[in-house]
């Protein structure tokens, strides 16, 4: 064999890979999960996931892909991965890039500051016929401790027993238990709801009478009663103040917020429960 022809055989060789590679099937797009993403906390971590696809619309394989953050102090991404993890709230391009030049697809990311869903009263009873109803209470919080103004997703576990409308106002079905869950994305918060078809009869606040500090605060138990005088516990209750200068009420506790008297009183259904305030 000449060196000539020795020469072109090893040229093949090499180049037989880049010619195989060559008529492979050729990138076409960068084709994403998803364009759109609403992330709900701070230092939460979502992948963003897609293929590469050639003009069929089949995966091209062995192609590696960079990401890149707009803004990193809103969501930083891996280069490598297109693992993301938020930093703080705000929005963000993601974009995946491949070759020169790129193809590049992009998603749209909203980073949500919510730390905390707390529902209240954490648990409760739903008394009386079926049809009563009970507005729960909605605190979100940034991960400043920051209240939050926004609606969230109200759920019940069993619809039979009780339904949950989208402003957290829950009403009875019928007697058993069922879990209310509000969410806001990923964060959650929930309450069980016991229902009882039974009438408040009688509705007691203890003490009665209560003299207070300013900043003091007191717990006022509510004690209901049905017609054989049997007790149904932790029922629901709204709480209202004469004076929300004098004193304010959340859930049955009572806080002094100024010098004066104020009547701090506990509504469920038909019935009414008063408790006398004096704020010194």
């Amino acid at each position: 064999m000449s060196r000539l022809t020795r020469f072109f055989s090893g040229a093949t060789l090499l180049l037989a890979p880049l010619l195989l590679a060559s008529c492979g099937p050729k990138a076409s797009e960068i084709r994403l999960k998803e364009t759109k993403l609403k992330v709900y906390g701070l230092d939460r971590v979502v992948s963003v996931g897609g293929d590469v696809v050639d003009e069929k619309g089949e995966i091209v394989p062995g192609l590696n892909v960079a990401w890149e953050s707009s803004d990193p102090k809103v969501a930083t991404v891996d280069a490598q991965t297109g693992s993301v993890k938020t930093v703080s709230a705000g929005k963000a391009t993601i974009t995946a890039r491949l070759g020169k030049p790129p193809l590049e697809a992009r998603v749209a990311l909203e980073v949500v500051d919510v730390a905390s869903v707390h529902v209240s009263p954490q648990r409760m009873t739903l008394a009386g016929p079926a049809g009563t109803t009970f507005p729960l209470v909605l605190e979100a919080k940034a991960s400043t401790g920051a209240l939050l103004s926004m609606a969230a997703e109200w759920t019940s576990s069993d619809p039979k027993v009780a339904t949950v409308d989208a402003s957290g106002v829950v009403t009875s079905v019928a007697e058993g238990k069922s879990t209310v869950k509000a969410a806001i994305g990923d964060v959650s918060g929930a309450t069980d709801v016991v229902v009882v078809l039974r009438p408040i009869e009688s509705l007691e606040a203890t003490p009665l009478n209560i003299p207070l500090k300013i900043g003091e605060a007191l717990d006022v138990a509510l004690v209901a009663r049905d017609a054989q005088g049997q007790p149904i516990p932790d029922v629901a209750a709204t709480w209202s103040s004469s004076d929300p200068a004098v004193a304010t009420c959340s859930g049955g506790r009572v806080l002094g917020v100024g010098p004066g008297s104020a009547t701090i009183r506990a509504v469920c259904g038909a019935k009414t429960a008063e408790v006398a305030v004096i704020v010194f």
